[in-house]
Parts: structure tokens; C-alpha cells; sequence
């Protein structure tokens, strides 16, 4: 089955669940639980006083200061860099995408990627390698030499991980600045970073470095959410141009979004934030203790969690078995491959730290119960 198959056949089951009176809870979503969003809708604190009339394009001089501040540039940095704001991050990937095709890149892609940069490289034809060797294990296994031995030009690195939350120890951080010594172009997906965790803190402005940022997204708050690519000015001209082509004049809940990044609020939310998944955390890894064919890296920092099985499934078997846990329980997941990891590896599926704390923990046992009762399936 095709990812697209999947997604479509567990999205009717859940409609005709709905439909019979029998709501199920995706431990996949991308959206938090009622209780997590409770909490932050008591602190949240917006400006009233942005201007719904006139067309606005750039970040004001002064909040573009504190904004590049916060995401951990330096004063020096701020000599060298351009700030372009979008609306959310696909359109900055879609942007990226466009200007390497302008530039006649090869596009290398480290594993796992959010699926819509290997899709945009397909439309524009854009040639790409996807370099899947490394996976969950990249801090251990990364080997830049094989990227620095393909006919790739530029890399898309995405950070955290995509679905498991796990940052870039000094093996990978050291490669990247191997691939930028060589003259490559890199891409640093870092919409999902927690902030405080950007690489910008390690890498700074450099000129063939560039970097997308979307903080509410690590809050799990979509209403308020922008995007902007930061890159050497030497791309001023070129992205802005872009800009007006594919992204358009910011809209007000995007001029929200990079005004509360920068007042305290953000940080009284990332505060709550930090508590809810940690707590969600430690008990997944106490659900996790019961199924030793289960789990879940050490390294996990953020609300996206990857569970690994030793095992392989077969897609057909996984679809039933998770309609019908649909039926009887009331949970299900999405298979890992969704979120482009390799099935021929192992299986694996995202949950949601934002979730409501009885879903999560009940969710997740139903499913690894299935799993007990069918592995050894095989793919």
C-alpha cells in the first residue's frame, strides 16, 4: 500500500467510527489534547494593536532585532544575515525549493524529512538523492563522507528529527560544517526546534548556510504561527523576489506569531509546554517498560515521540488491525513510513506528547498490545 493509501483508508475509518457514535483518537495527530491546550489558552496573551489594513511584507526593524536574538544570533551575525518572513514553513520550503532549482543544485536529503521537500523537488524537477542510512541512530552513524562522495551540491538537513524530537549531537554538527568547508549548500530545517536549541547557536551566519524557523510550532499552537528563512544576504535579492512570488504580504495571526515569540508570554508558554511533555514522556517510558520489543530513544527532547518495534508488519495486517482497534478501543496510530521512515529498517509510529495523559497511556498500551499478539508479521 502507498502512504497515501493508508492515510485514506484509516481517515474513512475514523469518519464511519464517528459516524456510528464511536470517536477514536489518533496517537499520530499533529494536534495537542484538550487538556495541554486548556493550559495554555489560560496564560496566552496576543497584541491587540496590530494593524489589520495595510499590506505588510518584512518583520519591523526593531522586532526583527529581538527575533534574530532570541533564535540565538549574535550582533555579528546580525551584519551578515537576511530575514525573510512567511506565512508557515511550507511555503519557505517551497521557496527554498524553487531557488535550488534556480541555481541547478542536486538535492541530498538526510533522513527522516517532512515529506513535502522530496514532493516540491518532484514538481519543480529538481534532481535529489535521499540518504536513508542513518535514521533514529544518526548521532552514532552519520558518515559525511558519503555525502561528500555523491554528485549531491547541496543537503537538507531537518532538526529535530522528523516525529522524534531528537537533536544533532557533535558527530552530525561537525559534518555539516565539513559540507560547508567543501563549498556545499546547506538547508537547516528547524520549524519543529524548541527554542533554545537552534543551530544557529552553533553555526552562525555563513554563506552557504541557510536556516527556516516556525517556534509556535514546537508549542504545538498553529493559529499564530509564521515562518522565516534566515540566510547570508548575499540571498537577499533572490529570496525576496521569491517572496513576493510564492509567500505575499504577511497576515495578521503571522504578525501575532513573531510579535509573541518575542514578548515574555512565549517563554511562560514554553514553560507549561516543557512540564506537559515531560510528564507525558515518563509515562510512555513506563508503558514502555511492560513490552521489551518496544522503544523509545534517550534522546528525545520535544512533544513528537517515535516508537520502534522489533519487527516488520505487513501494511495490510497493520490497516485491519488498526480499524479495528478503532472499533474496540478507541485508538490508533500511524505506521512510521508516513513520516518517511524506511519500513525496510523496522516498524515504528509517532504519539503525540501533547495528548491527554488517559489517552496516551490507554492508546498506547492498545497498541502494543496488538503488537504482541502479531509480531513476526512481515512486511
Amino acid at each position: 500500500m502507498t502512504d497515501y493509501e493508508i492515510e485514506m483508508e484509516l481517515d474513512r475509518a475514523v469518519q464511519d467510527c464517528q459516524k456510528q457514535g464511536y470517536p477514536s483518537v489518533n496517537l499520530s495527530t499533529w494536534n495537542s489534547g484538550s487538556e495541554y491546550k486548556e493550559q495554555l489558552k489560560n496564560i496566552l496573551k496576543l497584541d491587540n494593536g496590530i494593524d489589520i489594513f495595510d499590506y505588510q511584507y518584512y518583520f519591523q526593524e526593531d522586532a526583527r532585532k529581538k527575533l534574530a536574538y532570541k533564535l540565538g544570533f549574535s550582533a555579528e551575525d546580525c551584519k551578515k544575515e537576511f530575514f525573510h518572513a512567511l506565512t508557515q514553513s511550507t511555503l519557505s520550503i517551497a521557496t527554498i525549493a524553487v531557488l535550488l532549482s534556480r541555481m541547478e543544485t542536486k538535492l541530498g536529503i538526510i533522513s527522516p524529512y517532512y515529506f513535502s521537500v522530496p514532493d516540491c523537488c518532484d514538481d519543480l524537477k529538481l534532481p535529489y538523492t535521499i540518504f536513508a542510512d542513518f535514521m533514529e541512530d544518526i548521532n552514532e552513524s552519520f558518515d559525511v563522507d558519503l555525502l561528500l562522495k555523491s554528485d549531491c551540491t547541496a543537503f537538507w538537513f531537518t532538526s529535530p528529527l522528523n516525529s522524534c524530537s531528537i537533536y544533532f549531537g557533535q558527530r552530525v554538527t561537525e559534518s555539516i560544517q565539513k559540507l560547508l568547508d567543501a563549498g556545499k549548500l546547506v538547508i537547516l530545517d528547524e520549524s519543529l526546534c524548541i527554542n533554545g536549541r537552534e543551530l544557529s547557536r552553533t553555526f552562525g551566519i555563513q554563506e552557504n548556510l541557510i536556516y527556516i524557523y516556525s517556534p509556535h510550532k514546537a508549542l504545538g499552537i498553529q493559529g499564530i504561527k509564521f515562518s522565516v528563512l534566515v540566510a547570508h544576504k548575499k540571498f537577499y535579492d533572490d529570496i525576496d523576489s521569491l517572496g513576493d512570488s510564492y509567500g505575499g504580504s504577511l497576515n495578521y495571526s503571522c504578525q501575532q506569531g513573531y510579535f509573541h515569540f518575542i514578548s515574555p508570554n512565549f517563554d511562560e508558554c514554553m514553560t507549561v509546554y516543557n512540564k506537559f511533555w515531560q510528564k507525558n514522556l515518563s509515562a510512555a517510558r513506563q508503558v514502555l517498560a511492560s513490552y521489551s520489543f518496544a522503544s523509545l530513544s534517550a534522546e528525545t527532547y520535544g512533544h513528537y515521540a517515535m516508537i520502534f518495534i522489533d519487527s516488520t508488519l505487513d501494511d495490510r495486517c497493520f490497516v485491519d488491525a488498526m480499524k479495528q482497534l478503532m472499533r474496540e478501543k478507541g485508538y490508533f496510530v500511524y505506521p512510521g513510513v508516513m513520516q518517511c521512515f524506511d519500513p525496510k529498517h523496522h516498524f515504528c509510529f509517532r504519539i503525540n506528547l501533547l495528548l491527554n495523559r488517559t489517552d496516551l497511556e490507554h492508546g498506547l498500551k492498545a497498541v502494543l498490545d496488538f503488537f504482541k499478539d502479531n509480531i513476526g508479521a512481515d512486511r
